[in-house]
């Protein structure tokens, strides 16, 4: 749905990476876990509970603000 609403296509890589994540979750909800969310760290797959994921707060990369407005004019 992501890719239908920016305009682009998946790469092959979204669709490997969706995979992996999708097998993830499956397997994770066969294990017993729950409220944790399946993704991806330093190339690995992973789980981390929803709270943290809230909590834990990313900085803003300024470069990729910068390249926006240039990309936007």
């Amino acid at each position: 749905m992501g890719h239908i609403q920016r305009g682009g296509a998946p790469t092959a890589r979204d669709s490997v990476l969706a995979s992996k994540l999708g097998a993830a979750a499956v397997q994770a909800l066969l294990h017993g876990e729950s409220d944790k969310m399946v993704g991806e760290v330093k190339g690995e797959i992973c789980l981390t509970p929803l709270p943290q994921t809230w909590k834990k707060k990313k900085p803003l990369d300024t470069k990729l603000l910068e390249l926006v407005k240039i990309l936007a004019t």
